[in-house]
């Protein structure tokens, strides 16, 4: 059983010391309900700040790790979180893991880069997972969680928690063709717990998110069970939710009712 908490974040894009101060106050939030583990949104310090990410992008340890670390530490709790880190004399989309006691335990830079990103990032390569202590979590960044093969790949190998900080956006270009944000980023997150058996967590950004406002966050951070129950959600605005999850009802849930990976994993390929 443990405590997990999402935090939504209103970015102020391209204001690092506003953003910082608004993660410290959502960390602290979380931990004043009891969270162990508290998910903050993609690139959460910063938005997406057009040219400026380039100048804004931190080594590790820098600001944000520092700043992240006081939190978690005063918390007494986990804390993942992404940022754009510079590492190299390369930006990368990064998802940090503090620890309870500060120390950036594990980092997941972003594999799989969305329209637009590889113009400014450099792929990550390497798998994330860690052992929180009460599950294996597999971190994972926004557009990772659209490949199922690559979300599965973390379940196989011993994760029971997806953790996912996101920009899940909406634009003038999604709804010309009547693309349905908000629902398809629920529905994607829902899908990826089902199929694998395993708890997901994914955090999100609300209000603008681009330096020229073009892209708008659609909010819905939430907590999903392995059964697909939404256990707690920020819809709208700035926040943090807390939910319960009980890693042991996994095996029960997927025993008694949905077996789906396990029989995935037995049964012969169709020809």
């Amino acid at each position: 059983m443990a405590r997990l908490a999402v935090a939504q974040v209103d970015c102020a894009v391209g204001d690092v010391a506003a953003n910082l101060e608004k993660g410290r106050a959502l960390i602290r939030r979380a931990a004043a309900e009891g969270a162990e583990l508290v998910c903050l949104p993609e690139c959460f310090n910063t938005g997406l700040a057009g040219a400026r990410l380039a100048e804004l992008a931190e080594t590790v340890p820098g600001r944000t790790s520092d700043a992240l670390g006081d939190a978690a530490a005063s918390g007494k709790l986990w804390v993942v979180a992404g940022m754009v880190e510079k590492a190299e004399g390369r930006p990368y989309n990064t998802a940090l893991v503090i620890s309870p006691s500060g120390e950036v335990a594990a980092r997941y830079r972003k594999c799989y880069l969305y329209v637009g990103e590889p113009a400014v990032f450099t792929p990550g390569h390497r798998r994330c997972l860690h052992n929180f202590g009460f599950a294996v979590g597999g971190v994972a960044i926004c557009y990772d969680y659209v490949f199922p093969e690559y979300m599965r790949d973390l379940v196989l190998r011993g994760a029971r928690l997806l953790v996912h900080p996101t920009a899940w956006v909406d634009s003038d270009t999604c709804r010309q063709w009547r693309y349905p944000a908000a629902a398809a980023y629920r529905a994607q997150g829902m899908v990826r717990a089902l199929e694998n058996g395993v708890f997901f967590m994914s955090a999100n950004h609300c209000g603008g998110y681009d330096a020229d406002g073009h892209l708008r966050a659609v909010g819905h951070s939430a907590i999903i069970a392995p059964w697909g129950e939404v256990l707690a959600e920020v819809k709208d605005g700035e926040g943090v939710a807390v939910a319960e999850a009980d890693f042991s009802r996994i095996e029960e849930w997927t025993r008694a009712v949905a077996p789906y990976l396990s029989d995935h994993l037995r049964m012969p390929r169709p020809e």
